[in-house]
């Protein structure tokens, strides 16, 4: 309890370091998982052994098996691929740790001089690779991840060193609470003596709760906490919003559909990316994202959908097994 009033006390001093600066790092606000994907693109309050959900929050880890592997491709737009993939493994006499890796591919982009001139053709990537350990106190979980992210663009890169905290709480066995500070840290290298981009510092609050004779398990969270830019980009672009919508900017619903262990339906709404990416006249399903999963002798395959906009949306893949049972598959 103590170190999660700790937390709390030190979410003003972060929250004030990070805010302003140019963008950047901003493949680390990308979705690493179709069931984060399908419940409205981000959840932290999820722990059920799913260790996919480690990228949202460490602290679900307490939940995880040793030789847990997961991986996930991730057809993004304009030809970028987003690639993830992690694995639980024990230590002697410090327990389970995961450590997962997330790759975006951005593709082949022409090179030209100041006259348009051809000169060849570059690539740009980033890659964000992490280790992460959970420790359970009673009904709390506390969790941490400590990340390398590099992000590329032909000879240039930045480097930058970031940790994750999470915590969870369990009033009951049903229902759980989350807290999570993402990206805590700092560059340790720039693209260029004159280039400092920001890193996208975020603190989510979420719950996770199942009526207990219902097939249904519910699950709001709340992001973007301490980012002014919410607002500024809202204004900036001409779509300013009144009072309550401005505070559903910053949640995001889902809800799974338990048709039973082997097979669950998944649907969700962001209601952000809803207001940022509709046309003027039509919503065009933009905010909304559904998926589905299917375990078949001991594999589980997930696949979401994404819809950001009127022209479509991203799709998201993913398989998950346990090595320990690898045998009893074949």
């Amino acid at each position: 309890m103590k170190a999660l009033i700790a937390i709390a006390c030190l979410i003003p001093l972060f929250s004030w370091s990070q805010i302003g600066g140019q963008a950047g790092y901003q493949s680390l606000r990308l979705t690493t998982n179709p069931r984060a994907a399908a419940l409205g693109g981000t959840t932290v309050s999820l722990a059920d052994g799913d260790i996919s959900q480690f990228f949202e929050n460490p602290a679900t880890l307490d939940s995880v098996k040793s030789k847990n592997i997961f991986f996930q491709i991730n057809p993004y737009f304009a030809d970028v691929f987003v690639y993830s993939g992690a694995y639980t493994f024990n230590v002697a006499n410090a327990g389970t740790f995961a450590a997962g890796i997330n790759y975006v591919n951005f593709g082949s982009f022409d090179m030209t001089d100041e006259n348009g001139n051809h000169l060849g053709t570059f690539q740009a990537q980033d890659y964000t690779i992490q280790v992460g350990k959970a420790h359970q106190l009673g009904p709390f979980t506390l969790g941490a991840n400590l990340k390398l992210t590099h992000s590329s663009i032909e000879i240039y890169g930045s480097t930058a060193v970031l940790m994750d905290i999470g915590g969870i709480f369990r009033p009951s066995k049903n229902w759980t609470v989350a807290l999570v500070m993402q990206n805590i840290g700092g560059r340790v290298s720039e693209y260029t003596s004159f280039s400092s981009p920001s890193i996208p510092f975020d603190i989510k609050l979420g719950t996770s709760f199942k009526p207990e004779y219902m097939p249904l398990r519910f699950t709001i969270t709340t992001t973007n906490l301490v980012d002014q830019n919410v607002i500024q980009d809202e204004e900036s672009s001409g779509r300013n919003s009144k009072g309550i919508d401005k505070v559903w900017k910053r949640v995001n619903l889902g809800a799974e559909v338990l048709l039973s262990n082997n097979i669950q339906l998944l649907v969700g709404y962001s209601h952000k990316r809803k207001q940022e990416l509709r046309l003027d006249d039509i919503g065009g399903g933009a905010g909304l994202s559904y998926g589905l999963m299917v375990k078949v002798k001991r594999i589980e395959f997930r696949f979401s959908r994404a819809t950001f906009h009127a022209a479509g949306g991203s799709s998201f893949i993913s398989l998950r097994t346990d090595l320990n049972d690898f045998k009893k598959i074949l």
